[in-house]
């Protein structure tokens, strides 16, 4: 039996370098995502551009405990 993916499933990105950003922003599409790194001012100026509502970043790691 195969799961479709698309419902309240949440997926936590460590790390929001060259990999891990572009992957969050893919994952986005279809999922909803939280970005995570420990860079704070990374982490607001992202929130700052961000108009996907399936992405949020954060520098708090108790929300990873979520996805």
């Amino acid at each position: 039996m195969k799961r479709r993916i698309g419902g309240d499933e949440i997926v936590c990105i460590v790390g929001l370098g060259y990999v891990g950003l572009p992957l969050a922003k893919a994952f986005s599409r279809h999922l909803k995502v939280i970005g995570y790194d420990v860079d704070e001012e990374k982490v607001k100026e992202l929130n700052g551009e961000n108009e996907d509502k399936n992405l949020r970043f954060t520098v708090d790691e108790s929300k990873n405990r979520r996805s």
